[in-house]
């Protein structure tokens, strides 16, 4: 029987991969030169949002848009995350592991579905400090428009992260398949996932984030959804223990190697 000490050290390599291999000897970046990446990208990104906010171009609301995209980011972190094992060669290794397959990939999504919840932490920590100097330094911006803005964003990311765990199992699954006898399935799974996704902004405004929900503007309140919206998250969570039961066992009786 795995013991829990063994199944958190395979969710704590997931912070430690670092992708594929192949990728990596093509092109060698020092952790110094992907630092200084990120540092100009953040800086840029800082100097033109202040130019803009100086001439009262900028709308607070904006960077809540901006993060639309993380259902699709979470979606190929899961993906990615059993894809890395066959650019890797690394599959053999992995599946042969003395631990029961349903906990060894309960580890690997567990493992990023923690990355989604840190990188969020530190987005909002981020947005929210920013936005505060902003108000402090330029007067048509409002400690209450800072106040608004820090509580959209709440409501906002609380449901990305409550839809994380099936997010994750669905990226997890659909790469799995693609690696299996069942291959056929994978662009049905594409059209019901991403369809899904396309199918869930194409409502937004009028159910997870109508217009005014994401202006600043005026005041906000904490998760003014309805109360169908807990229900499905909870659902969903439901749905992402039946999906890696699904990846579980597609590994263990279907895997086309």
């Amino acid at each position: 029987m795995m013991s829990s000490g063994t199944f958190m050290d395979l969710v704590q390599h997931e912070f430690m991969v670092r992708g594929s291999w192949r990728k990596l000897n093509r092109v060698r970046l020092s952790r110094s030169w992907c630092v200084s990446y990120i540092l100009i990208v953040a800086a840029a990104v800082v100097i033109v949002t202040t130019y803009l906010a100086a001439r009262n171009d900028l709308e607070l609301s904006s960077f809540w848009y901006m993060t639309l995209a993380f259902p699709y980011w979470i979606f190929f972190l899961g993906y990615g995350a059993v894809k890395r094992e066959w650019s890797n060669d690394t599959y053999g290794w992995w599946l042969t592991l003395p631990i029961p397959r349903f906990r060894l990939i309960a580890a690997k999504w567990l493992g990023n579905c923690l990355k989604v919840w840190i990188a969020m932490i530190a987005i909002y920590i981020a947005l929210s400090a920013y936005v505060l100097i902003l108000t402090s330094a330029i007067d048509h911006y409002t400690y209450d428009m800072a106040v608004s803005f820090m509580i959209t964003g709440i409501n906002w990311l609380t449901v990305v992260a409550g839809l994380t765990p099936f997010i994750i199992a669905a990226g997890m699954l659909t790469i799995s398949v693609m690696y299996s006898t069942a291959k056929p399935l994978t662009p049905l799974l594409w059209i019901l996932f991403m369809g899904g996704f396309s199918i869930v902004y194409s409502n937004m405004n009028e159910y997870l984030l109508p217009e005014g929900r994401l202006e600043t503007a005026g005041p906000a309140t904490f998760f003014p959804f309805p109360w169908e919206l807990p229900a499905i998250i909870i659902g969903s969570w439901a749905v992402a223990y039946g999906l890696i039961r699904a990846v579980t066992y597609v590994m263990d009786k279907k895997l086309d190697l």
